[in-house]
């Protein structure tokens, strides 16, 4: 292999990346153009990536499943219109358990 660590070393900053670029890119979205959309999504990577080097390996996936229940939520409760809202209040919400997950089993060790 040309790398130390395998497939592992590829995928697992390439998901932190994804997870923390495609949220960058809608928040581009949102402040509108597409040059918004670019430059925030290469800053969310570039973060992505950056965590996923100080040990948040399973930081994107707290963000993801947070924000996917977050969404589900809004939309059973309020409809359609607040998806976007619950998403983020929920992705939050993920993020700030996967820091208190990680703080606590470290402690408990």
């Amino acid at each position: 292999m040309f790398f130390k660590g395998g497939m592992k070393a590829i995928v697992v900053p390439l998901f932190g990346a994804t997870v923390t670029g495609v949220t960058g890119g809608v928040i581009g979205a949102i402040i509108g153009g597409s040059l918004w959309v670019i430059v925030a999504a290469a800053v969310g990577a570039i973060i992505g990536v950056a965590v996923w080097r100080l040990g948040g390996l399973l930081f994107p996936l707290y963000i993801t499943t947070g924000a996917l229940i977050g969404c589900l939520s809004a939309i059973f409760l309020r409809g359609t219109e607040v998806a976007l809202l619950g998403a983020a209040a929920g992705g939050a919400v993920g993020g700030f358990l996967a820091v208190n997950v990680r703080m606590f089993s470290s402690s408990r060790s």
